[in-house]
């Protein structure tokens, strides 16, 4: 594994995290910024999802708060940097109808979408534009690379690549470089998420999100246009998972192309995006959404439900590299990863599915 503790590059989005919450009634087609022309919001999917159910928040509100009263130099927000030498085993696995073993053919599918996640990080294809990688001719080889994106004030860079041979248009985003630096500046205020009233989002990750919009969204369109048949994938790892989600999220609301059927969402490492009424929102839709955690990884805890954060997506689980438990329901529960929490480290956030993640390996 690779330590980020020497990368000093500047923190991660500590000016745009610094917002105040706001109130929304109604859907706003919030396209302040952008530089260049998006179809408008589509009504019938920006419609909020009722909440049925109540969530205690479980494993995460309550150990943490009883960790943080004894918080030491490599804790944060009551939850563990560093490996702890205390750390309990993973509880043992059961089979149930919500939580399954994962095959072979599965793991296999979550690891291409982990390396095609790892290829923003090489500096050779992002910004230099050159589809030559280990992951990328290993998880992609066919891929041409039809464009590179980045923005200087939240560190933050994607591309957009094709492959004939799968038939995809892959949408991908690389969080900073300086992840561990990132955890430690995290301002965890929400604002509200303008396309859908009620629903709240970090404000960071919102406004990163934004400022890389219109380097992507006219390439992908074009891309649909040209291949109507393709499917549509977007990934990414840490906090380019959470530019993905918000990133498919936009493309299904403003273009009837991109529906449930050509689009599917693959995150490494995510950290929480928005509250409750985000998550089921994002359930709501039906887009299929699948968020790896790694073994005791720290940032899908983060931001800290206690704080009004919840996770969507179907939770897939890497307890070890041969065994994945996939808890099946798209809202997150405390069957999986939650199991952990306070006992998590920073390190489990560098490789997934025995690939690194953040340096270009």
């Amino acid at each position: 594994m690779v330590s980020f503790t020497s990368i000093t590059k500047g923190a991660f989005l500590v000016s745009t995290m610094m917002l105040s919450l706001a109130s929304a009634t109604t859907a706003e087609d919030d396209t302040a910024g952008v530089r260049v022309a998006l179809p408008p919001l589509i009504p019938s999917r920006v419609q909020p999802a009722p909440i049925t159910e109540k969530h205690s928040f479980g494993s995460d509100r309550v150990q943490s708060i009883e960790r943080a009263e004894d918080i030491r130099p490599n804790s944060f927000q009551g939850m563990d940097m560093d490996f702890s030498v205390d750390a309990p085993p993973f509880v043992e696995f059961i089979n149930s109808s919500s939580v399954m073993s994962a095959t072979a053919e599965q793991i296999q599918q979550f690891k291409m979408f982990a390396g095609v996640a790892s290829t923003a990080y090489c500096r050779t294809v992002v910004p230099n534009g050159s589809w030559s990688c280990k992951n990328c001719l290993e998880y992609i080889p066919d891929g041409q690379l039809l464009t590179t994106f980045g923005s200087i004030i939240t560190d933050t860079s994607g591309l957009v690549v094709r492959s004939d041979a799968q038939k995809t248009i892959h949408l991908v985003f690389r969080g900073t470089n300086s992840i561990r630096q990132s955890i430690t500046d995290l301002v965890f205020f929400q604002k509200d998420y303008p396309p859908v009233p009620g629903t709240k989002v970090h404000a960071g990750f919102y406004d990163s999100y934004k400022e890389n919009l219109d380097q992507y969204f006219p390439i992908v369109q074009e891309q649909i246009t040209e291949y109507p048949d393709y499917n549509i994938v977007i990934s990414g790892h840490s906090l380019g998972g959470a530019q993905a989600l918000l990133a498919g999220l936009n493309l299904y609301q403003r273009d009837e192309r991109v529906t449930i059927d050509n689009l599917k969402i693959y995150t490494v490492g995510c950290p929480r995006v928005g509250n409750p009424e985000f998550a089921h929102y994002v359930n709501s839709t039906s887009i299929p959404f699948f968020r790896s955690v790694g073994r005791r990884d720290i940032v899908p805890h983060l931001p800290p439900q206690i704080l009004g954060y919840l996770h969507a997506g179907v939770e897939s689980w890497e307890v070890s590299g041969e065994q994945v438990r996939v808890c099946t329901s798209t809202i997150e529960t405390d069957e999986c990863s939650n199991s952990i929490i306070p006992f998590t480290s920073f390190l489990d956030h560098l490789t997934y599915y025995s690939l690194n993640e953040g340096l270009c390996l």
